[in-house]
């Protein structure tokens, strides 16, 4: 797979009344398979899970993120209007969290694009936090 896309990740997360936010520029692959978009990347320290590589697999009406690496794996589904339970790994280990997808802007095409996803973290019926990610994907000439 070659890592000819130059992909920018802007994440926000607001939980108890603050707001944090990241940014990641990295190089990365991006491919079409059927109907379904893939953007793949090493995390970087930064990001917390530095020695993590991430998938990002989009398709109408979903994303699906998949991390694996050191520091264990992570498997995230988000589906507009729907609840899913979902392991996410922490530094302190595994939880199993409800997700609940909010909104997804797929605007993505064979030749990369802008992927928006919006979703919260409950666990036990209680509100963990909100996401906001913000996925750009653009082909390194």
């Amino acid at each position: 797979m070659k890592e000819n896309y130059l992909i920018t990740i802007d994440g926000r997360m607001e939980a108890d009344g603050e707001t944090d936010s990241i940014s990641l520029t990295t190089v990365g692959a991006f491919y079409q398979k059927g109907d379904k978009y893939y953007i793949c990347y090493k995390e970087s320290e930064a990001t917390g899970y530095q020695g993590s590589t991430t998938t990002l697999k989009a398709w109408d009406g979903g994303v699906a993120l998949k991390r694996f690496g050191r520091q264990g794996n992570t498997n995230l589904i988000i589906e507009k209007g729907a609840i899913n339970l979902c392991s996410y790994q922490t530094p302190a280990g595994p939880l199993m969290l409800d997700i609940n997808g909010i909104d997804i802007d797929n605007r993505l095409s064979e030749k990369g694009g802008e992927l928006t996803f919006s979703y919260s973290l409950n666990a036990s019926g209680m509100l963990i936090s909100e996401n906001t990610v913000n996925v750009k994907v653009k082909e390194i000439q």
